[in-house]
């Protein structure tokens, strides 16, 4: 079996893993499912669909998820100020600010970008929009 087959077959395992971690954690809206962490210190960018009253919200919480070893890196939204993520071995809660103020009006919130520091080959993560 080849790598990049190999890589989705653990992909799939581990999204078919993730456990029920986020009953605490409302979902709001999903940025993307079951991505497959890519190389360190570069910007993926991520299709974001928050729900109406959180699209141009003057700050979110965003969720990431993961099974496995710990994940690090940078969120943000294009054009905002990157948060520092820690996944530990589950999930980490982050508020981001969008960028704007309430004269000028915020920016809409149509994607996220995220930048891992750490992560294992193959690895996983769920990024979605969160309620306390």
């Amino acid at each position: 079996m080849d790598m990049s087959r190999r890589l989705i077959c653990l992909g799939l395992v581990l999204a078919l893993g993730f456990s029920s971690s986020l009953a605490a954690v409302d979902r709001v809206g999903q940025a993307h499912s079951d991505n497959i962490s890519g190389d360190l210190d570069v910007w993926q960018r991520i299709a974001f669909r928050p729900s109406a009253a959180l699209q141009r919200a003057p700050q979110i919480k965003l969720a990431i998820e993961t099974r496995g070893p710990s994940m690090q890196g940078l969120v943000r939204i294009p054009g905002g100020l990157a948060s520092n993520f820690d996944t530990g071995f589950g999930l980490t809660v982050v508020d981001l600010v969008n960028p704007g103020d309430e004269a000028r009006g915020y920016t809409e919130i149509v994607a996220v970008e995220i930048a891992f520091t750490q992560s294992a080959p193959g690895q996983t993560f769920r990024v979605f929009a969160a309620e306390d």
